[in-house]
């Protein structure tokens, strides 16, 4: 209460800062974007509705998290397969307008999905590969809101595949007036011109910032924001200062040492979400690290529980496990990898480098990251390794190098296929490049595809545990990431239909503001 007894007015204005160079980026994500990257997905989902989004959960500690077993409905309000979950049913909500005010037909998701293959962009590499729809000619429109999606084998979890921000449902009547014979999917307009069915309309960009004003026509009902304003900044401590000096009272993708700094903070409230996990990744294709003696030692002489005090400030947890603890058929049971000295000692012994080795240990510029690093260099210290650190700028896409610290692993994180094939069997171009991409675990990923549902969760138990027993990384973490939102701003900005940031919470980048 403040003044006379009045409640204070809520913010329905959001200022947000973002990093600078996505001010600029295409909004259009199914585009192969070799020289300009496309917007971030809580950016994407501002303008753009997807067919469903996963349900959000909090565990016992408030920490939100994504549960990919109970599918909402978004713009889609109906999914049925049949015994094998090979053809699957959508019904598209009957009552949806977009921007430019015309109504949503199965037309425009057969169109959107057309447009995603033709472009060969992510979107088709997550839906052919990954969903098991092979060929877009294998959907069909059975009526103006209903379509039937034939896969090329079992996929139970095939309606998670309907939430990304990618194979984004566009407005075809808008767009289709932009096609041209050189530009068929109407590229041009559609990198700078979103047209889509989400809560907010884009009204401005400029060099330094995206304007954005609440669709009053949404079908959820007009959101409680009224306005966002996206604003560019150079670096992450510069947001976090401004945000202390009432600039900023909305911010995502927080690091441990910035949810800290606004947990002590009176203005704000602070929500933690749950991000996805980090790893140290080995080149095991190239000596030392293709000794298995030696990745496993490393594995046992990591001081996992440091790290989480010292690297994660505690908002992290343990990972044991390539599937993530919020996906399905996740194995908790399984991790044979305890801080152990003696058994890393032994392993180095009985490896092809008893006396140790030297080598090099490549990190991105974050404080996280250097904590991590001065962590296992002491530690490796222990068994004879000694390593260099470096920094991870600039590198030659496709440079190999022997260790290197992914501080997470930037993908959505809640459905089993999804979490191996980004870690093992990603699209060209991922991380630069340095990952390592085996038959020694895309074969077995890809024949989970054409497995019987019933035996599916049988396969994925049995990946997990031989890819820990492999060992081509050490799996250090589940980490957590937050949001600061200032104590005056509407209570609607933290509802879980507010897709500008509950996508982080199943989609966790934590680069919303930069990487430095």
């Amino acid at each position: 209460m403040t003044g006379k007894g009045l409640m204070r007015k809520k913010i329905t204005e959001l200022f947000w800062p973002v990093a600078h160079e996505d001010i600029a980026s295409s909004w259009d994500p199914d585009q192969q974007h070799i020289g300009k990257p496309f917007l971030p997905y809580h950016t994407i989902h501002l303008a753009y509705e997807p067919l469903t989004t996963p349900k959000i959960q909090e565990d016992n500690y408030g920490t939100r998290y994504p549960d990919a077993t109970d599918m909402q409905k978004r713009l889609a309000i109906n999914w049925a397969h049949n015994a094998e979950y090979i053809a699957w049913i959508i019904t598209l909500r009957d009552d949806v307008v977009s921007h430019a005010g015309n109504l949503l037909t199965a037309e425009d998701v057969l169109w959107s999905w057309e447009r995603t293959y033709a472009l060969k962009g992510v979107g088709a590499w997550r839906e052919k590969y990954l969903a098991g729809l092979t060929n877009v000619t294998n959907i069909e429109i059975l009526d103006n809101c209903t379509l039937k999606f034939n896969l090329s084998g079992p996929n139970p979890q095939f309606p998670a595949y309907l939430a990304f921000g990618t194979n984004n449902i566009v407005d075809t009547t808008e767009a289709k007036k932009h096609v041209t014979d050189d530009d068929p999917w109407a590229t041009k307009w559609l990198d700078d011109n979103p047209i889509g069915f989400g809560q907010f309309i884009m009204n401005g960009r400029t060099s330094s910032e995206m304007n954005f004003i609440a669709n009053d026509d949404h079908f959820l009902g007009r959101p409680g924001v009224e306005k966002i304003t996206q604003v560019g900044v150079d670096s992450r401590i510069d947001a976090i200062n401004k945000a202390h000096k009432g600039e900023f009272n909305f911010l995502l993708g927080l690091y441990p040492e910035e949810l800290i700094s606004f947990e002590q903070s009176k203005d704000f409230n602070i929500h933690k979400v749950r991000a996805n996990h980090s790893t140290l990744e080995f080149n095991w294709h190239e000596a030392p690290f293709d000794d298995i003696n030696v990745r496993q030692a490393i594995n046992y002489i990591t001081p996992y529980e440091q790290i989480i005090r010292h690297v994660y400030a505690g908002h992290a947890r343990k990972s044991v496990s390539p599937i993530c603890s919020t996906s399905e058929f996740h194995r908790s049971d399984i991790f044979p990898y305890l801080y152990n000295i003696e058994k890393a000692t032994s392993l180095i012994k009985a490896s092809n480098y008893p006396d140790g080795f030297e080598t090099e240990l490549y990190i991105k510029p974050s404080q996280e990251s250097l904590r991590f690093a001065e962590l296992m260099r002491s530690a490796l210290a222990q068994i004879g390794i000694k390593i260099e650190v470096k920094i991870d700028i600039g590198l030659p896409f496709g440079t190999k190098v022997p260790m290197w610290f992914r501080e997470e692993c930037g993908h959505a994180m809640y459905e089993p296929y999804y979490d191996l094939a980004h870690d093992y069997d990603p699209p060209l171009g991922m991380w630069g490049g340095k990952n390592i991409v085996d038959e020694t675990f895309t074969k077995p990923l890809r024949a989970i595809r054409s497995t019987d549902a019933g035996k599916q969760q049988e396969a994925y138990e049995k990946l997990q545990a031989d890819i820990l027993d492999f060992a081509p990384c050490v799996h250090v973490a589940e980490i957590d990431t937050g949001w600061a939102m200032h104590n005056d701003v509407h209570e609607w900005a933290e509802d879980t239909t507010f897709l500008g940031a509950s996508t982080t919470v199943w989609s966790a980048h934590r680069q919303i503001m930069g990487w430095h």
